[in-house]
């Protein structure tokens, strides 16, 4: 009981313990309302029959009718209870929920969160459903043992054999089959998994004839799920069939059982039929526990998941507020092995940022240069040593507090479910003089305006505008520019955008530079590097270099060797003159 209750579920489950209660209290007397058909049946045989009395007949109706009635209400309220608790359950979980999968998905990337949020759902129905109902009532047979024992002890004991026989088979069934079904499960999820991913890339795909290719990777993955389902279903069968059987002829041997004893005179022969009731009352919770075993299996998987899901996951308690940060990094000491990686993508980085500067980080492809980017805006947390924003741990800053003052640009463009002004805001209170600046930033205002909705126009995952690649990263730089945070991450901001683009966004970095603000840019273009303070040349996940962009450049040409194929002209691009551009042309690279 202890372990359960120091579960997350557990926990809020033992929260509602009062509710439980009176729910177990409610099905307790709704049980017992339920004795009412055997002892209406006994009563007219017993006393209606031999006197021949209608008004005993009309009264023992009449009271039967009531406790139905009450019984009915009973269960009404019993019900309306479960709701609630399961709604209570679902609003406490849900943000926990939410929240552990949203940072398991930054740590690993292996969640499901339509499973789990689904497991959310099905553990809440599960509650107030049948199957819950079901278990709850399974105690209460033993009150058909103890009705058995006022008849006669003999009924009793082959009431209690029959629960006993009934309940061994349904363990044995458990055993056999809860664990090909869970497994049958996961592949399921498993395999609608792999065909959602396989759709994301739907375009490039069907462009190149691989519709047939992608259909067979989600068939193999598809048939592991048929071949356990099958196998479970085999499993199932044979003891099923038994339990079937048992639950033929438990009735009948009650009714035979009951007719010798009244051959012997040892009840009367009212009680022959309430004893083949009695039974079937008895063994009624274990037959829809049967009836819904794959039902269980699921909210047990459902319990499982979530509270693995929770285990690790404590909310944070909320730390005093600190000051809005200046941009000064200090990386020390930093190694990061991403996921579940045994080797370090990044190891040993020591330098520092400071505000109003900008620093270029270059390498070779696979070098760790993304992996430093999401380090520096605390989606990575350091293996070992530390990234400190003005003296603070960035990946153990609070990101409500944090997150507003950091403007991110990742390699993928990508946008949530809402408008392009949502989008531009950060899905936040739209504050339109901020979004329209941002997007006058990134010369895409007069392209907004031009939309269907203009700033209202839908955009993100199924939404029916499609947007150029050069669109989509000029929106992801206005996104990350909204309400000029004090530090900008840049991940190959310009890898999309054409000249005119480029231009736009050179002066933007010129603008935040002059306003003190910290600039890092993974980038492989000389443009922008020649726009750098520092240039941070990385390979293997190592710092080979480090200094100003023309003393790197000068180093590796002394050395007869270049920091990066695409920079060896960088020391030319730093000493351009650039002249502020307009707006982004439409024709950015799609």
């Amino acid at each position: 009981m202890a372990a359960f209750a120091n579960t997350p579920i557990g926990t809020q489950l033992f929260k509602q313990s009062k509710v439980l209660l009176s729910a177990l209290v409610l099905t307790f007397i709704i049980e017992l309302a339920a004795l009412g058909p055997i002892i209406y049946m006994l009563n007219t045989y017993d006393r209606v029959v031999s006197s021949r009395s209608l008004v005993t007949l009309l009264s023992l109706t009449a009271v039967l009718v009531l406790v139905y009635l009450f019984a009915g209400i009973l269960e009404w309220i019993r019900s309306q209870i479960l709701v609630r608790l399961s709604l209570k359950l679902d609003w406490e979980l849900a943000p926990d929920v939410f929240d552990a999968a949203y940072r398991q998905q930054i740590r690993s990337k292996d969640v499901n969160i339509h499973q789990l949020l689904g497991d959310l759902i099905s553990f809440k129905q599960f509650v107030s459903s049948g199957p819950a109902l079901a278990l709850m009532e399974l105690p209460m047979a033993l009150i058909a043992v103890l009705v058995g024992l006022m008849m006669h002890p003999v009924l009793a004991v082959f009431t209690a054999a029959a629960i006993v026989i009934l309940l061994l088979t349904t363990y044995l069934q458990q055993k056999l089959t809860s664990s090909t079904l869970m497994d049958a499960n996961n592949q399921y999820a498993l395999s609608n998994r792999k065909a959602m991913m396989l759709l994301r890339n739907v375009e490039t795909s069907y462009a190149m004839g691989m519709e047939s290719v992608a259909r067979k990777h989600w068939y193999e993955e598809h048939k592991k799920h048929l071949e356990l389902q099958s196998t479970a279903s085999e499993l199932a069968g044979g003891v099923g069939g038994f339990i079937g059987l048992l639950n033929k002829l438990l009735p009948s041997f009650a009714l035979g059982l009951g007719a010798y004893l009244a051959i012997n005179d040892l009840i009367t022969a009212s009680m022959v039929f309430a004893a083949s009731m009695l039974i079937n009352k008895a063994i009624a919770p274990i037959q829809k526990i049967l009836g819904n075993w794959k039902s269980i299996i699921e909210a047990r998987q459902a319990y499982s998941r979530l509270n693995e899901l929770l285990q690790d996951y404590r909310a944070k308690t909320k730390s005093m507020a600190l000051p809005a940060p200046k941009g000064h990094f200090v990386i020390k000491g930093l190694s990061i092995k991403p996921g579940a990686s045994k080797d370090p993508v990044l190891e040993g980085l020591n330098f520092e940022v400071q505000p109003g500067t900008m620093l270029a980080v270059v390498g070779p492809m696979g070098s760790g240069k993304s992996t430093l980017a999401k380090a520096m805006v605390g989606i990575w947390a350091p293996s070992e040593g530390s990234v400190r924003l003005d003296g603070v741990e960035i990946s153990q800053w609070d990101r409500d507090e944090v997150g507003p003052h950091i403007g991110f640009v990742a390699q993928e463009s990508g946008f949530f479910d809402g408008s392009v002004a949502q989008n531009i805001a950060r899905l936040g209170d739209v504050n339109p003089e901020l979004v329209v600046q941002a997007a006058t930033r990134v010369g895409m205002h007069e392209i907004i305006l031009k939309m269907p909705m203009g700033y209202n126009t839908p955009i993100g995952e199924g939404s029916p505008y499609v947007l150029s690649g050069g669109q989509k990263q000029r929106l992801s730089i206005a996104r990350a520019i909204y309400n000029s945070p004090k530090v900008l991450v840049l991940d190959e901001p310009n890898s999309a955008l054409d000249d005119e683009g480029e231009k736009i966004l050179a002066s933007l970095i010129d603008e935040f530079k002059k306003m003190g603000h910290t600039i890092v840019a993974v980038t492989h273009r000389p443009a922008l590097v020649g726009l750098a303070d520092q240039l941070l040349v990385l390979q293997a996940g190592r710092m080979v270099a480090m200094g100003a962009p023309q003393e790197v450049v000068n180093k590796f040409q002394q050395q007869n060797v270049q920091p990066n194929a695409a920079h060896a002209n960088s020391a030319n691009a730093h000493s351009e003159t650039r002249k502020p551009g307009g707006a982004l042309s439409q024709g950015d690279a799609p």
